[in-house]
């Protein structure tokens, strides 16, 4: 029980020390969150801004310290979507970790020295002497020889004409027109600057930031500019005055940076609500929310939003909230469109929504089809003939190439507004090449122009002859009409081992299995490489179906092959035998024999479905009356029984039992009805 008290003791330890902390300082929590967070950035950044001197990072020797300021984070800061069109110019001051610059740039001109800074006063020449003074909260320096010397609010060129005329009481050889002992004064280490940030600012505040902080790197430091607050009115207050106002657009759009802008201790940034609001969107260069000024044009924030990009059209459209005490209608918006030229003389107004439309796309294209060298799809110009196109297509230069091309008749298929079906024009080429000008025919966007290629030109697939022939190889057709005995005479006849009737052709299933095509397409399927690849060529082979011949004067097709089959004295004997295998070949002998060499039909054989194929391709059937010729080569296919329901007699015994007693019923209804 005790042990447990202790440990509840101990939990409550903590959050007692908070409540106490938090009433002695009388701080919020939110404060104590931003000093843990001040603290942890202050651990983990290696250059800070210590008071009274700025201390470096560590480098090599001989290289410059460098500082760097980062931007104030809260510890616990909630993600937000952005939104699609976001506000200009805020995203500056948050698109970084920190700002970084080396500490020994040169002193800018307008830096007022305070308390905390170092003085390096060097003599040399006549007098040899170097001191380190820190100005005082008083804004003074002390020196042992000058005595007390107030150098607070002077620059540094003030700052060395006053030393130099202070030492000058001392060391004599300072003075005079021809000095003996020169002085030089430099900074060194720097005091950081308490700068109040007020408004529509991030995490507002006061920020001990780097003397040579500027309005830009001093937002940054403090998280950036709310999207409510004014990017064109950033107010420096100095001594209780409007010291200056700066308009960062010059600085993000022209990179012009205002003079008045270099912080001093105690001076106080304000960013006041911004007046004027406008959103820009569509075809222009970075689309977006854009604050504006009285006095600008809406030609002036289009010229903020990059401008126009080449795909915008002429017009701007302009959408504007109706004041309240003009509201008389129905509508609370007023809608114009202007030309970009007017727009230089119309002001903005808050809520503006100023869209520039993309221009329309409009197709301007013409296709040329079918046997040219550059078959596609070609831009269209107003103007256009079909010379045009053709030379853009590969011309009508080339004697070869215009050999494969049908010259009688090419085709201009033209769309028409009156109808669901387009025109055909039909185009003599001959005449076009022969430069005769009224055969030309200006074209119209969207024509489709076809030129047919000329089948007569395009090499026929060569016909394969393999196997017992004495000379194997791959042979062109001579005619449409070439027969396979005139391929076989022209392969140098079958050899002593041919198989007599056992010629196997195969083609192509082009032929059987697809529609009939236009002749150009055939064309094109059928142009091959003269050198074919193994796998091409099985390929092919796969595509192929065997075809059952009887005459020798069968017409060849384009892509056939034969093979010219040995003799093997064997009949082959397959299917539902109980041997099946190669039987020896027997001339004259009829199929049962074979059939009985090979063990007969099995029980699961049909006797009524046996076939005879013949090494032609021809298949025969087998009947008890009308048996095939067995040749060399041949095979036998004896096919299994169709499955049979098996023959149940008690089945059989009840449904005659219950038809014979229905139809005595019927017998006996039959007779009492008629009686």
């Amino acid at each position: 029980m005790k042990m447990k008290l202790v440990f509840d003791r101990l939990l409550l330890f903590p959050f007692l020390s908070f409540i106490l902390i938090d009433s002695l300082s009388a701080q919020s929590a939110q404060e104590l969150i931003y000093l843990q967070q001040m603290n942890d950035q202050r651990s983990k950044t290696q250059q800070q801004l210590p008071a009274p001197g700025l201390g470096g990072e560590a480098q090599a020797p001989g290289l410059p310290g460098r500082a760097a300021i980062s931007p104030y984070v809260p510890f616990l800061l909630e993600e937000t979507e952005a939104p699609e069109i976001n506000h200009f110019g805020y995203d500056f001051f948050t698109l970084r970790n920190e700002v970084a610059f080396w500490e020994n740039l040169p002193t800018p001109v307008s830096y007022l020295l305070g308390p905390g800074d170092e003085l390096i006063i060097a003599l040399w020449g006549e007098t040899q002497l170097r001191s380190s003074l820190i100005i005082s909260r008083d804004g003074k320096i002390y020196d042992e020889k000058v005595g007390l010397l107030n150098i607070s609010g002077k620059t540094m060129e003030e700052a060395k004409i006053y030393l130099k005329n202070q030492f000058g009481r001392i060391y004599a050889t300072l003075k005079g027109r021809n000095p003996s002992t020169y002085m030089d004064v430099s900074l060194g280490a720097l005091r950081s600057i308490n700068v109040n940030f007020v408004g529509q600012v991030k995490y507002p505040g006061v920020y001990p930031v780097h003397p040579f902080s500027t309005v830009i790197t001093g937002l940054i430091q403090a998280g950036g500019v709310d999207t409510l607050g004014s990017l064109r009115n950033v107010q420096i207050k100095r001594d209780g005055k409007l010291y200056s106002t700066v308009d960062l657009y010059a600085y993000f759009l022209q990179g012009e940076l205002p003079d008045k802008i270099q912080l001093r201790d105690q001076d106080i940034i304000v960013i006041p609500m911004k007046n004027l609001e406008v959103t820009i969107d569509s075809a222009v260069v970075r689309p977006g929310i854009y604050e504006g000024v009285t006095g600008e044009t809406i030609y002036d924030l289009i010229h903020y939003a990059g401008g126009l990009k080449p795909s915008s059209s002429a017009e701007v459209g302009l959408k504007r909230i109706v004041p309240l005490e003009k509201r008389r209608g129905k509508f609370n918006h007023e809608n114009f469109y202007l030309e970009l030229e007017n727009t230089k003389l119309i002001e903005i107004q808050a809520g503006d929504h100023i869209s520039v439309r993309h221009i329309f796309h409009e197709q301007q294209i013409i296709q040329l089809i079918g046997q040219v060298k550059v078959p596609g799809i070609y831009n269209f110009f107003e103007g256009m003939m079909l010379t045009d196109l053709l030379e853009l297509g590969g011309g009508l230069r080339d004697s070869s190439f215009l050999k494969s091309m049908y010259l009688d008749k090419a085709e201009i298929i033209r769309r028409q507004p009156e109808s669901r079906y387009a025109d055909n024009i039909n185009v003599n080429l001959s005449e076009l090449i022969k430069h005769n000008e009224n055969s030309d025919i200006a074209l119209q966007n969207l024509d489709r122009v076809v030129i047919h290629a000329n089948p007569n030109y395009f090499e026929r697939e060569n016909i394969w002859i393999l196997g017992e022939v004495n000379i194997p190889g791959s042979y062109p057709l001579l005619s449409d009409a070439e027969s396979l005995m005139s391929m076989i005479i022209r392969a140098g006849g079958l050899t002593s081992k041919a198989l007599d009737g056992g010629i196997a052709i195969y083609r192509d299933k082009i032929y059987f299995e697809k529609p009939p095509r236009d002749k150009t397409d055939v064309q094109e399927e059928k142009k091959t490489d003269l050198f074919q690849t193994t796998e091409k060529n099985k390929e092919e082979d796969n595509n192929k179906i065997r075809l059952a011949w009887k005459d020798n004067a069968v017409v060849l097709m384009p892509g056939d092959s034969i093979v010219v089959k040995e003799r093997t004295g064997t009949v082959y004997v397959t299917g539902e035998v109980y041997n099946p295998g190669l039987v020896e070949f027997q001339k004259g002998k009829s199929i049962r024999y074979y059939l009985d060499s090979a063990g007969s039909i099995n029980n699961y054989g049909d006797r009524n479905n046996v076939i005879v194929i013949l090494p032609n391709g021809i298949t025969i059937p087998w009947h008890t009356f009308s048996s095939p010729k067995i040749i060399d080569g041949s095979t036998i296919v004896v096919y299994k029984k169709a499955d049979m329901t098996p023959f149940d007699l008690n089945q059989f015994a009840a449904s005659t039992v219950s038809l014979l007693t229905s139809l005595i019923t019927i017998i006996v209804l039959s007779q009492q009805l008629g009686g």
